[in-house]
């Protein structure tokens, strides 16, 4: 799915019409999901057992207050099938009437515990597959590219990683397990209810067609409104996940006001749309009741004319009550499962969207991995473009040798940052190839390729860890010297000691408890430590005071030596020590060479230039040249 693809499938995805139930969506959750049954079997095996014996003990509890009824209180003789009970405790009718209630509260106290067990199994069956769902998930997130990214937000992901994810058991353990738990249900105990009085039976049954029927045309309502509160939700989300990565920029613009007048609009719209879809839910709800009373009603109506008559027995009637609440009440809550089915649906539908993208960057089947690598780089007729006819990259042709410092400049847009994405295999050209060492980079396995690079963006990206593992995440295996020879090489050592817990001191999220040139020289002390063969830098020190500033230079030099690098330069005394610059103008090739050959040959590069210092500032031998 390209990323256009996914745009227009996002903005279609309103306007589509909705269906109660999507078993198209269902089916897709089973096939995607289906290995989890296979791996969860024992608990599954359990699980289900439990059910089979509830149902079981459901049938067999009402009977002692049947025989009380029927053979104690009214002094029949006591059935064929209940003959045995007086060779144990007699005729007498008050030792009859102990050993029954003894009976029940045994019935019951089996029934409970087994009871347990089943829910007890089905829960733990829902937390182990929800848990590998949200894993499954999260490591394809992880393997999706730049692309799909760039047409997500970060609150939408979450909400799909956590909201919509805990949904998705209603359908992996909650269809299953309502569909076999209420199936058996019914047809054991409707089975057994004309076995006793096939007339009762039938007017058991004829309630549960209208019930259906109801919840198939009253659904549809519920399900639209259950959609539009899922939208406004994950719309909520998405404006307090970006007000809070903002938050530095709010507050200095003095935009509080107008942010909590946004997200009060956005936020009384969810909660319109909850109000309404808990409306609905509470009608649809109650109507239920009404329909399963009036099925009730109608049982107790006819069974007490028979009782009276003498066609039953009034135990009897009491039977049939008591199997007809165990009927309707897996039908009462098919209304509310029914609820849950709709609210999965609309969370696996977006879910499914997510884990089914395919816009994954991926090694070709010729792939391997290079282990070691001089750092030579060679782009040929390379042309690239985020969206049809709009190329950001045209015909690039050019080679850096190894070692060699290489600097980036152009005008915004004009493709640097694209050509970096390219090299890191964040996206792969329409036209033309990247070598590295003479290898074509979709040739070497992505997770090799990626081992060789270190990139340093113009701001720090630290974790709420400590010092020592914020520098280790270059390199996992780091040992502790080896982190502190790091942190010494990039300026930072002596500063991380005066801490109070030196390297153990924790760094707070985003790490605002460091000044910018200290966060930019661990950032830098993370990639001393990674040592690979291949750097990019994003003017990491172009946000800096002048004394950090130097400080931070100082560290790169040290970290620049003998590797090939790519300098991404907004300042030219960025590019003094460059051995070759590369310019960019609009999306192809302006010049390549020293400062001083693109001075007098290249006026692209000139108009940067002065567009930066003035023109007064060239050499005068250089501004004959150029004229």
């Amino acid at each position: 799915m390209s990323n256009k693809e996914l745009k227009k499938k996002r903005s279609e995805r309103p306007a589509k019409k909705q269906e109660k139930f999507n078993y198209k969506t269902i089916f897709r959750m089973f096939r995607v999901f289906g290995y989890l049954y296979k791996k969860y079997w024992k608990t599954l095996f359990v699980t289900y057992t439990g059910m089979v014996l509830t149902i079981l003990f459901a049938l067999i509890l009402p009977w002692p207050l049947k025989l009380i009824l029927d053979y104690v209180i009214l002094n029949n003789p006591l059935p064929p099938e209940a003959a045995f009970l007086t060779a144990y405790v007699g005729t007498d009718a008050i030792s009859l009437l102990t050993a029954l209630i003894g009976a029940y509260i045994a019935l019951y106290l089996a029934d409970s515990l087994i009871s347990y067990v089943y829910r007890y199994g089905l829960l733990m069956l829902a937390e182990k597959m929800i848990a590998d769902v949200r894993l499954r998930t999260f490591e394809h997130l992880q393997r999706l590219s730049l692309s799909f990214h760039d047409s997500s937000t970060s609150g939408d992901l979450i909400y799909r990683l956590t909201f919509d994810i805990n949904h998705v058991r209603a359908v992996l353990v909650g269809i299953p397990n309502f569909m076999v738990y209420r199936v058996l249900t019914i047809l054991a105990h409707l089975a057994l209810m004309a076995f006793l009085e096939w007339r009762l039976a039938l007017i058991a049954l004829s309630i549960l067609p209208l019930l259906y029927y109801y919840n198939q045309k009253f659904g549809e309502g519920v399900d639209k409104a259950t959609k539009k509160k899922r939208k406004k939700e994950s719309k909520v989300s998405d404006i307090i996940s970006e007000n809070i990565t903002a938050m530095a920029l709010v507050q200095a613009y003095g935009r509080e006001d107008t942010q909590q007048a946004r997200f009060a609009k956005e936020n009384r719209k969810s909660m319109d749309s909850g109000i309404e879809a808990m409306k609905l839910s509470k009608i649809f709800k109650r109507l239920n009741d009404i329909l399963i009373a009036a099925g009730t009603s109608g049982v107790a109506l006819y069974g007490g004319m028979l009782a009276l008559d003498g066609s039953i027995l009034p135990g009897t009637l009491v039977l049939f009550v008591a199997y007809l609440r165990n009927i309707y009440k897996p039908i009462k809550k098919f209304a509310g499962m029914m609820l849950k089915i709709v609210k999965a649906q609309v969370s696996c539908d977006r879910l499914l969207e997510l884990v089914d993208c395919d816009m994954v960057m991926e090694d070709s089947p010729q792939a391997k991995p290079v282990e070691t690598v001089k750092g030579n780089i060679q782009f040929k007729n390379v042309s690239f473009q985020y969206e049809p006819d709009k190329p950001v990259l045209k015909n690039l042709n050019f080679k850096v040798a190894n070692g060699e410092t290489v600097a980036l400049v152009g005008h915004s847009g004009s493709g640097k940052s694209t050509l970096i994405s390219l090299l890191m295999r964040f996206y792969d050209p329409q036209k033309g190839q990247i070598e590295l060492d003479g290898q074509s980079l979709p040739d070497i396995t992505l997770s090799s390729l990626r081992q060789q690079i270190t990139i340093l963006m113009q701001e720090a990206k630290l974790f709420n860890k400590s010092v020592a593992e914020n520098i280790r995440f270059g390199k996992e295996d780091a040992s502790q010297e080896e982190i502190e020879i790091a942190a010494k090489r990039a300026q930072i050592h002596e500063f991380i000691s005066q801490m109070e817990g030196g390297y153990d001191a924790m760094i707070s999220e985003g790490g605002e408890n460091l000044s910018g040139g200290q966060k930019q020289r661990i950032n830098i002390a993370r990639a001393m430590v990674r040592n690979t063969p291949l750097l990019i830098l994003d003017e990491p020190a172009s946000a800096l005071d002048a004394k950090s500033e130097a400080l931070v230079q100082e560290a790169l030099e040290n970290l620049t030596k003998g590797k090939t690098t790519f300098i991404i330069a907004h300042k030219f005394s960025t590019i003094a020590h460059a051995d070759k610059i590369i310019v960019l103008d609009h999306g192809e090739l302006a010049g390549i060479g020293t400062h001083d050959e693109l001075i007098k040959s290249c006026p692209a590069y000139r108009e940067l230039y002065e567009l930066q210092f003035g023109q007064q500032t060239l050499p005068e031998s250089q501004v004959m040249a150029a004229e």
